[in-house]
């Protein structure tokens, strides 16, 4: 458990004060048993360098057992050691666990209360002057036992209560700390995916455009060099038009605000620009978050790719409706149509599926061969 570092320090640090109030408290003294005390308070001082966090269980276990005995006889003989307890109570559930740190407050429940009861009537037989209230009278006895017990498990409870708090906000912070490094790499691997929908939304329909005009141009060389000239040359421009189209992608990545509509009217001035497709449709949809806006123009932008790439249609047909809780976009083509198993061959299709699901909708598709296609995108407001 790494998290255990500065906690070792925070006990060693600790048990250095209490040993240095108990020492100045017994030189101050200096009674009889000091050597002893100061013996004890010594070996306690080498424990408290020690912190057995990465050692086997056994080595821990023995760790704990020693110093809570040692502590037990310590009281014993006199010597003051009660602060000393209950932070071995704390280091036993930080070392081993809950169950065996509950199980030691049980177990030198007993050995502690009989060595209290024992030092005070060794206290009061050493007592020079006479002690009106004798430690064998059993209600003195009852209510040493009851108000010696209340402090030991009120103490007790305290430090495995602070105890618990304390391995909980660790750990928790410990799984936040792992969670994050897990947000981390989601996030570098949606960011990939973004650009690599980005680069295929901007570049995919030109490079389509350049590549049907290069192959215009290779197959008229021969038999019509003015045609496969002037075939170079659209190709050259869809060149020029593909470094645009990569500009104004990564400004569309850096933008804090996107106008929908005059990017959709944009998209389809091109688009009658550059192909036979005869488009009417009625896109005039509502103020969106930048981010909702942007996938709907590439969902839009990637539909139009599909039908110029694969439809062989004449006429395309866009419409934007919206009521009060959905957004409706249809695209329909009067293309060639395909089966639906086929569909998702082509990274068109699975890219538009997936911008609906980022957004939370759906997208339902009707085609059959010959007879056109239809795309229905519903979107949550």
């Amino acid at each position: 458990m790494p998290f255990l570092h500065p906690l070792s320090r925070t006990f060693r640090y600790l048990e250095w004060a209490i040993l240095f109030a108990y020492i100045s408290m017994e030189l101050s003294g200096m009674g009889q048993d000091w050597p002893l005390a100061l013996g004890f308070y010594g070996a306690v001082f080498s424990l408290s360098c020690f912190f057995p966090e990465r050692r086997p269980y056994t080595q821990r276990l023995l760790y704990i057992g020693t110093a809570l005995t040692a502590i037990v006889l310590a009281n014993r003989v006199g010597i003051d050691s009660d602060f000393l307890l209950f932070v071995y109570f704390s280091k036993s559930y930080f070392l081993l666990n809950r169950r065996f740190a509950i199980a030691a407050v049980g177990l030198v429940m007993g050995p502690w209360i009989i060595s209290e009861y024992l030092s005070q009537v060794d206290w009061v037989q050493r007592s020079p002057e006479p002690i009106p209230l004798s430690v064998f009278d059993p209600a003195a006895l009852i209510r040493f036992v009851v108000i010696s017990l209340a402090a030991y498990l009120s103490a007790s409870t305290f430090t495995l209560i602070a105890s618990a708090m304390v391995v909980t906000e660790r750990e928790s912070r410990q799984r936040a700390e792992v969670l994050s490094q897990e947000i981390e790499s989601l996030s570098a691997d949606l960011e990939r995916t973004r650009i690599a929908r980005e680069l295929h939304d901007s570049l995919g329909h030109t490079l389509t455009d350049l590549d049907i005009q290069l192959a215009v141009a290779q197959e008229l060389r021969h038999r019509a060099p003015e045609q496969a000239a002037c075939a170079v040359d659209l190709a050259k421009t869809l060149v020029g038009q593909c470094i645009e189209d990569t500009s104004r992608a990564l400004q569309r990545m850096r933008r804090s605000d996107f106008d929908l509509n005059q990017a959709l009217s944009t998209l389809l001035a091109q688009v009658q620009q550059t192909s036979n497709l005869k488009v009417r449709g009625e896109l005039n949809l509502p103020p969106l978050p930048i981010y909702q806006s942007y996938q709907i123009f590439c969902i839009m932008k990637e539909a139009i790719m599909n039908v110029q790439k694969h439809a062989q249609a004449s006429q395309l047909a866009l419409y934007g409706t919206v009521t009060a809780s959905d957004i409706v976009l249809d695209i329909e083509d009067d293309g060639i149509g395909a089966e639906m198993n086929a569909l998702y061959a082509g990274f068109g299709i699975q890219g538009i599926r997936e911008r609906v699901q980022l957004l939370g909708g759906q997208l339902e598709i009707q085609t059959a061969l010959s007879e056109g296609m239809r795309l229905q995108v519903t979107l949550p407001r």
